[in-house]
């Protein structure tokens, strides 16, 4: 039985923040000026480890079998979240380490990831985010992309990039649902991450919609990375009951990541 936790960044979990504090998302982890790159950019290699290594552990102890890690730092970040990887299959999304699109960097961050994992359309020009999706796209490589989690983005753009799957749509309305409905396209929820930034999570209108949905823990930072508790969270806080939940981390996942 593979179970999976299909949205994480565990490069983030060596960080300890005031969790009593009022946060935004875009002063915890909007990049570039977000707490967490700020404190990423100055962090010891050897720190950084050791924190994945612990939400590895983490993960293990509740059955995770696979996770989906969105791996900032551009290919030195991906190389780094395999130093850490033991008993556990990692999907591995890289991204540029700019917002800028750069062939080379490009070629060999999806040479050595399965795909590209990037924050949102409101953190890019969008042409050179464009240039990074079709690139991806034309590799056979995942693209994906944090969409309207804080603020709704411009759904015709989203879909524009053809994104494999989308993480959160907290924001989006009726129509933007009913678009990703039709088109078939996943999205990840995180409740207790959105949560924490005083955002609805809105599965009950996903799921009225008919969207493939998925679940992650989100920022290692936040919440610990652990999956269960997070599907508890979910089925004791929604409108979802636990065999839906669980199809959540099983079976939907399996058939998106083609594994």
């Amino acid at each position: 039985m593979k179970i999976f936790n299909c949205h994480t960044h565990i490069g983030d979990a060596f960080i300890h923040i005031d969790k009593g504090k009022k946060w935004s998302v875009e002063e915890l982890v909007a990049p570039p000026h977000g707490l967490k790159h700020v404190l990423l950019q100055k962090a010891k290699e050897e720190d950084i480890l050791e924190g994945m290594k612990e939400a590895i552990e983490t993960m293990k102890s509740c059955g995770t079998t696979h996770f989906c890690d969105f791996r900032e730092g551009g290919l030195e970040g991906v190389k780094l979240i395999k130093k850490a990887l033991d008993g556990i299959n990692a999907i591995i999304l890289g991204r540029p380490l700019h917002h800028a699109y750069d062939k080379k960097e490009m070629d060999e961050i999806l040479e050595a990831s399965d795909g590209i994992g990037v924050s949102s359309i409101s953190d890019w020009d969008f042409w050179e985010l464009k240039k990074v999706a079709e690139h991806t796209n034309k590799k056979k490589k995942i693209f994906a992309l944090h969409a309207s989690e804080a603020v709704r983005e411009d759904i015709n753009a989203i879909l524009d990039l053809k994104p494999t799957f989308l993480i959160h749509m907290c924001k989006a309305n009726d129509s933007d649902l009913e678009i990703i409905a039709n088109e078939g396209i996943p999205v990840v929820v995180c409740p207790r991450s959105n949560a924490f930034f005083g955002i609805k999570t809105k599965v009950e209108e996903m799921k009225e919609k008919g969207i493939k949905l998925m679940l992650g823990t989100d920022n290692a930072m936040i919440n610990p990375p652990n999956i269960i508790e997070e599907m508890a969270y979910l089925a004791k806080n929604f409108d979802i009951g636990l065999e839906e939940a669980w199809n959540m981390i099983t079976k939907i996942p399996e058939e998106t990541f083609k594994l």
